[in-house]
């Protein structure tokens, strides 16, 4: 008994998961491992070190009839006999395992944690403490290696994390994570303690209980006898390098970020595009845990989809994923929205001075003409972002006709285009194209959504069309042997 309680102190202390005069909501469903949490940290706190205030929180699933009724009763008395505000809420966990797609199990974590947060805001509480221990570890890493995970998965539970990064929500601490099952039912028998049972622990339906029941026994018996001390040494050895690599990850993110409001983040790709592998995915992850919140993990796939969209798809498109989620790609800014993307105003044509730059309405990036000699410029352009055309050939295009004469500054003879969207009938030579053909064909051959086409600016000059803005320049104005100056077009983020 004094083991444990000793244990979970040196936690609390070598972890600083509790600061002083801070308010924690324990997480009590009134089985073994939330009871003795929940009397463990009121011993520590009437001992005063640290000095904290303790509330009990528990949720009703809405599953298990009468018996998940018992708990909640149960609960509310043990949090009375120690003098300690009680919380108690009630979800329809069916329901929302039917509307999500989800399993059971994630059903019910999900609107337990959601639950969580909801009395730690309105209490203001500071952390919210769980009851899980060494065993449930050993559990959740070979669960995850399972269904395939990288090293985050592997470091499984931490004892100590904010539960939407960067947003200043609640820590959720594991002060039991320092000890296994073993270690607190012992102290549950010497303190006498009675907790309740939740026979859905033996549904062998649940994964959860199948790896407890079945697989874990199976291993060590058949394999390594030290199979749960080798799984937590795994753990611990993953979680150092995820925390390294998690604070790289927010330091990078806050380089890349263009823009935070409550539903939508915006990212910089191109810079994204830059990064290290290892880090593309983990920003990716925490702009959508800064988003929608850290209470489950949108899956590699989804995250595979976005790093495809922004890494190698084209300058724009949209994906529809899980949770409300949107992420739209447009020339350079990637961007995560939660509902329906706002709508943006209209796409007004605007004038570009060369050189000089431009922002489009309704756009998020700026327009920028600059001359160089063909020498002074990194070979190929980025065709996402660029295009290299002989500046010759475009004067020549804007003076080609009468009104084409009129882009012209008079007085200062500068080349003035017009970013435009695609006019009605508008006929464009992509390059390498034997002949010119209507732009809507061109739109159509390149898969383009006829929803985004109107959208994608068109940089004339005169009435030609010299570059489809992060698609194609016109052939008729690329640059050759001959070329002396180049003008370079490029997108670039505000």
């Amino acid at each position: 008994m004094g083991e444990l309680l000793e244990k979970v102190r040196e936690a609390l202390y070598q972890h600083r998961l509790i600061k002083d005069d801070s308010l924690v909501v324990a997480a009590v469903s009134g089985g073994t491992d939330s009871l003795v949490l929940l009397h463990v940290l009121n011993r520590i706190r009437q001992e005063g070190r640290p000095r904290f205030s303790l509330h009990v929180a528990h949720l009703h699933h809405g599953l298990r009839g009468r018996s998940a009724r018992e708990d909640a009763v149960f609960v509310r008395r043990e949090a009375a006999k120690l003098g300690l505000p009680f919380h108690c809420g009630r979800a329809d966990t069916i329901l929302f395992q039917k509307k999500w797609g989800l399993s059971a199990e994630d059903a019910a974590r999900r609107l337990r944690y959601r639950y969580l947060l909801q009395v730690a805001d309105r209490i203001g509480a500071s952390y919210i403490a769980v009851g899980h221990h060494r065993d449930d570890q050993v559990e959740t890493v070979l669960l995850n290696l399972l269904r395939g995970t990288g090293p985050g998965g592997l470091a499984g539970m931490g004892i100590k994390r904010e539960l939407v990064p960067g947003k200043g929500t609640p820590h959720l601490v594991r002060p039991l994570l320092v000890a296994d099952k073993k270690e607190i039912k012992h102290y549950c028998r010497k303190e006498g303690l009675t907790p309740r049972f939740d026979e859905s622990n033996l549904q062998q339906d649940y994964r959860r209980n199948r790896i407890r029941l079945e697989l874990l026994p199976y291993l060590e018996r058949e394999f390594n006898p030290s199979l749960r001390r080798a799984l937590l040494q795994l753990a611990a050895l993953m979680e150092e390098d995820r925390d390294y690599l998690e604070s790289a990850a927010a330091e990078r993110f806050s380089r890349l970020l263009l823009r935070e409001e409550s539903n939508r983040v915006e990212l910089d790709a191109w810079k994204l595009n830059a990064e290290h592998p290892a880090m593309q995915g983990r920003v990716v992850r925490l702009a959508i845990k800064r988003l929608l919140g850290g209470t489950g993990d949108t899956g590699y796939r989804h995250v595979r989809s976005i790093l495809r969209l922004c890494l190698r798809g084209p300058a724009f498109g949209r994906l529809d994923l899980p949770g409300f989620l949107k992420v739209a790609l447009s020339y350079g800014v990637l961007v995560f929205c939660r509902g329906s993307f706002a709508q943006t105003e209209a796409f007004q044509p605007v004038t570009l001075t060369v050189p000089g730059e431009v922002r489009i309405p309704g756009k998020e990036f700026l327009l920028k003409a600059e001359i160089f000699a063909p020498g002074e410029l990194s070979w190929p352009p980025d065709p996402l972002r660029e295009a290299y055309l002989d500046y010759e050939k475009v004067l020549q295009a804007a003076e080609g006709k009468e009104e084409g004469r009129k882009k012209l500054d008079q007085k200062s003879g500068e080349l003035q285009l017009q970013v435009r969207p695609r006019q009605e009938g508008e006929r464009f030579h992509p390059l390498g194209a034997p002949g010119h053909k209507k732009l809507k064909d061109y739109f159509i051959d390149q898969k383009i959504p006829k929803t985004d086409r109107g959208e994608i600016p068109v940089v004339a000059a005169g009435n030609e069309a010299v570059w489809i803005c992060g698609l194609q320049i016109a052939h008729g104005c690329r640059v050759t042997e001959d070329t002396v100056r180049v003008l370079r077009l490029s997108l670039e983020p505000l």
